[in-house]
Protein backbone atom coordinates (compact mmCIF):
# COMPACT_ATOMS: atom_id res chain seq x y z
CA UNK A 1 0.00 0.00 0.00
CA UNK A 2 2.69 2.44 0.96
CA UNK A 3 4.38 1.79 -2.36
CA UNK A 4 1.18 3.39 -4.21
CA UNK A 5 1.03 5.91 -2.82
CA UNK A 6 4.43 6.93 -3.37
CA UNK A 7 4.11 6.35 -6.61
CA UNK A 8 1.15 8.40 -7.19
CA UNK A 9 3.34 11.15 -5.23
CA UNK A 10 6.05 11.18 -7.79
CA UNK A 11 3.18 11.53 -10.61
CA UNK A 12 1.29 14.29 -9.04
CA UNK A 13 4.85 16.02 -8.87
CA UNK A 14 5.83 15.27 -12.43
CA UNK A 15 2.54 16.50 -13.10
CA UNK A 16 3.02 19.89 -11.56
CA UNK A 17 6.69 20.11 -12.77
CA UNK A 18 5.33 19.69 -16.47
CA UNK A 19 3.01 22.57 -16.10
CA UNK A 20 5.01 24.83 -13.81
CA UNK A 21 7.55 24.24 -17.08
CA UNK A 22 4.96 24.92 -19.84
CA UNK A 23 3.89 28.34 -18.00
CA UNK A 24 7.21 29.33 -18.02
CA UNK A 25 7.75 28.42 -21.53
CA UNK A 26 4.65 30.75 -22.76
CA UNK A 27 6.02 33.43 -20.45
CA UNK A 28 9.00 33.31 -22.25
CA UNK A 29 7.58 33.32 -25.79
CA UNK A 30 5.29 36.18 -24.97
CA UNK A 31 8.63 38.15 -23.39
CA UNK A 32 10.03 37.54 -26.76
CA UNK A 33 7.33 38.65 -28.74
CA UNK A 34 6.65 42.05 -26.76
CA UNK A 35 10.02 42.77 -26.74
CA UNK A 36 10.55 42.78 -30.56
CA UNK A 37 11.36 45.96 -32.12
CA UNK A 38 8.96 47.31 -34.46
CA UNK A 39 9.52 47.46 -38.22
CA UNK A 40 10.20 50.80 -40.29
CA UNK A 41 7.71 53.24 -41.30
CA UNK A 42 6.03 52.80 -44.55
CA UNK A 43 5.88 55.93 -45.83
CA UNK A 44 3.50 56.70 -48.91
CA UNK A 45 5.79 58.49 -51.31
CA UNK A 46 3.10 59.59 -53.26
CA UNK A 47 1.56 62.07 -50.77
CA UNK A 48 5.08 63.26 -49.52
CA UNK A 49 5.98 64.42 -53.08
CA UNK A 50 2.97 65.76 -52.98
CA UNK A 51 3.67 67.90 -49.98
CA UNK A 52 6.97 68.40 -50.82
CA UNK A 53 7.15 69.21 -54.67
CA UNK A 54 3.33 69.33 -55.26
CA UNK A 55 3.97 65.98 -57.21
CA UNK A 56 6.37 67.15 -59.31
CA UNK A 57 9.13 64.46 -59.73
CA UNK A 58 11.67 66.63 -62.08
CA UNK A 59 11.29 69.91 -60.25
CA UNK A 60 14.35 71.91 -59.73
CA UNK A 61 13.90 75.46 -58.83
CA UNK A 62 17.07 76.23 -57.75
CA UNK A 63 17.16 76.16 -54.19
CA UNK A 64 19.40 73.22 -53.54
CA UNK A 65 16.48 70.68 -53.34
CA UNK A 66 15.68 68.46 -56.03
CA UNK A 67 13.07 66.34 -57.40
CA UNK A 68 9.55 65.06 -55.88
CA UNK A 69 11.22 64.29 -52.33
CA UNK A 70 12.76 67.40 -52.13
CA UNK A 71 16.82 65.68 -51.43
CA UNK A 72 19.31 67.99 -51.32
CA UNK A 73 22.87 67.04 -53.38
CA UNK A 74 24.75 66.06 -50.41
CA UNK A 75 22.05 63.72 -48.84
CA UNK A 76 21.40 62.19 -52.45
CA UNK A 77 25.21 61.47 -52.91
CA UNK A 78 25.45 59.76 -49.22
CA UNK A 79 22.34 57.27 -50.19
CA UNK A 80 23.72 56.28 -53.21
CA UNK A 81 21.71 58.47 -55.78
CA UNK A 82 24.68 59.21 -57.74
CA UNK A 83 24.67 55.81 -59.30
CA UNK A 84 21.37 56.71 -60.72
CA UNK A 85 21.86 60.33 -61.98
CA UNK A 86 23.80 64.32 -60.50
CA UNK A 87 20.82 65.49 -58.84
CA UNK A 88 17.24 63.23 -58.17
CA UNK A 89 15.11 65.97 -60.60
CA UNK A 90 17.26 64.21 -63.14
CA UNK A 91 16.36 60.41 -61.62
CA UNK A 92 12.84 58.39 -62.38
CA UNK A 93 10.50 58.56 -59.46
CA UNK A 94 11.38 55.13 -58.88
CA UNK A 95 15.15 55.54 -58.41
CA UNK A 96 14.20 58.30 -55.88
CA UNK A 97 11.75 56.35 -54.11
CA UNK A 98 14.85 54.22 -53.86
CA UNK A 99 16.89 56.11 -52.15
CA UNK A 100 14.38 57.79 -50.56
CA UNK A 101 13.69 54.31 -48.93
CA UNK A 102 17.13 53.91 -47.91
CA UNK A 103 16.82 57.47 -45.89
CA UNK A 104 14.15 55.92 -43.92
CA UNK A 105 15.87 52.37 -43.29
CA UNK A 106 18.82 54.66 -41.77
CA UNK A 107 16.73 57.56 -40.10
CA UNK A 108 13.10 56.73 -40.51
CA UNK A 109 10.97 59.63 -41.37
CA UNK A 110 12.71 62.56 -39.97
CA UNK A 111 14.34 64.17 -43.31
CA UNK A 112 10.80 65.00 -43.79
CA UNK A 113 9.58 66.17 -40.49
CA UNK A 114 6.10 67.76 -41.27
CA UNK A 115 5.03 66.14 -44.71
CA UNK A 116 5.84 62.64 -43.27
CA UNK A 117 3.70 63.27 -40.23
CA UNK A 118 0.55 63.65 -42.23
CA UNK A 119 1.51 61.41 -45.44
CA UNK A 120 2.59 58.12 -43.41
CA UNK A 121 0.74 55.06 -44.26
CA UNK A 122 -1.82 55.03 -40.90
CA UNK A 123 -2.89 58.46 -42.73
CA UNK A 124 -3.95 56.78 -45.72
CA UNK A 125 -7.18 56.04 -45.15
CA UNK A 126 -7.98 59.71 -43.82
CA UNK A 127 -10.39 61.73 -45.74
CA UNK A 128 -8.69 63.64 -48.62
CA UNK A 129 -10.31 66.65 -47.43
CA UNK A 130 -9.20 66.58 -44.15
CA UNK A 131 -7.34 69.49 -42.60
CA UNK A 132 -3.89 69.97 -42.84
CA UNK A 133 -2.45 70.09 -39.38
CA UNK A 134 -0.69 73.29 -37.80
CA UNK A 135 2.93 74.20 -38.32
CA UNK A 136 5.49 73.00 -36.76
CA UNK A 137 8.54 74.52 -35.52
CA UNK A 138 11.52 75.53 -37.91
CA UNK A 139 13.76 72.55 -37.08
CA UNK A 140 16.07 73.01 -40.29
CA UNK A 141 19.86 72.66 -38.94
CA UNK A 142 23.11 74.11 -41.14
CA UNK A 143 24.99 71.77 -43.16
CA UNK A 144 26.75 68.99 -40.80
CA UNK A 145 30.51 68.31 -40.62
CA UNK A 146 31.18 65.23 -42.91
CA UNK A 147 30.79 62.71 -40.03
CA UNK A 148 27.26 63.75 -38.70
CA UNK A 149 25.90 62.67 -42.03
CA UNK A 150 23.96 65.03 -44.73
CA UNK A 151 20.11 65.72 -44.07
CA UNK A 152 17.14 66.77 -46.20
CA UNK A 153 15.23 69.49 -46.45
CA UNK A 154 13.08 70.55 -43.00
CA UNK A 155 9.49 72.35 -44.16
CA UNK A 156 9.52 76.02 -42.56
CA UNK A 157 7.08 77.15 -40.46
CA UNK A 158 4.79 79.62 -42.21
CA UNK A 159 2.48 82.06 -41.12
CA UNK A 160 -0.67 81.21 -39.62
CA UNK A 161 -4.36 80.63 -40.73
CA UNK A 162 -4.95 84.70 -39.80
CA UNK A 163 -1.94 85.91 -41.62
CA UNK A 164 -2.81 87.65 -44.64
CA UNK A 165 0.84 87.74 -46.09
CA UNK A 166 3.91 85.20 -45.86
CA UNK A 167 7.50 86.37 -46.67
CA UNK A 168 8.97 83.56 -48.42
CA UNK A 169 11.85 82.22 -46.64
CA UNK A 170 14.83 79.51 -48.57
CA UNK A 171 13.64 76.30 -48.73
CA UNK A 172 9.86 77.30 -49.06
CA UNK A 173 7.58 76.23 -52.43
CA UNK A 174 4.33 76.98 -53.46
CA UNK A 175 2.71 73.74 -52.07
CA UNK A 176 3.66 74.03 -48.61
CA UNK A 177 3.22 77.69 -48.19
CA UNK A 178 -0.53 77.20 -49.05
CA UNK A 179 -0.95 74.26 -46.76
CA UNK A 180 0.37 75.21 -44.14
CA UNK A 181 -1.22 79.15 -43.85
CA UNK A 182 -4.83 77.22 -45.07
CA UNK A 183 -5.30 79.43 -47.96
CA UNK A 184 -8.57 78.58 -49.19
CA UNK A 185 -8.54 76.69 -52.54
CA UNK A 186 -4.75 75.55 -52.19
CA UNK A 187 -1.90 76.04 -54.23
CA UNK A 188 -4.03 77.66 -57.33
CA UNK A 189 -5.72 79.80 -55.52
CA UNK A 190 -2.28 81.12 -54.05
CA UNK A 191 -0.75 81.42 -57.47
CA UNK A 192 -3.84 83.29 -58.84
CA UNK A 193 -3.68 85.88 -55.50
CA UNK A 194 0.34 86.44 -56.23
CA UNK A 195 0.35 86.02 -60.38
CA UNK A 196 2.12 89.49 -60.33
CA UNK A 197 4.83 88.54 -58.38
CA UNK A 198 5.59 85.07 -59.31
CA UNK A 199 5.41 86.02 -62.81
CA UNK A 200 7.85 83.07 -63.99
CA UNK A 201 5.27 80.15 -62.58
CA UNK A 202 4.19 78.95 -59.85
CA UNK A 203 7.71 76.49 -59.54
CA UNK A 204 9.92 79.85 -59.08
CA UNK A 205 9.21 81.58 -55.62
CA UNK A 206 12.13 83.35 -54.06
CA UNK A 207 13.35 84.54 -50.64
CA UNK A 208 12.23 87.41 -49.91
CA UNK A 209 9.06 87.82 -51.90
CA UNK A 210 5.94 88.39 -50.06
CA UNK A 211 2.96 86.38 -50.72
CA UNK A 212 -0.54 87.21 -50.41
CA UNK A 213 -2.06 84.69 -48.43
CA UNK A 214 -5.91 85.65 -48.57
CA UNK A 215 -7.98 88.47 -50.98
Amino acid sequence: MPSHLAKRSVETLLSVLLVMLGVLGLAGRGAAVSGAPAGPPDPDWERIAACESSGRWHINTGNGYHGGLQIDLATWRAYGGDRFAPRADLASRAQQIAVGERIVRDRGLSAWPNCARVTSASDRTAPADQEAPAAAPDRRQATPAPHQGPTTRSLRSVAGPAARTYVVRPGDCLSVVAARAHVPGGTKALYDLNKDTLEQGPDHIHPGQRLLLRP
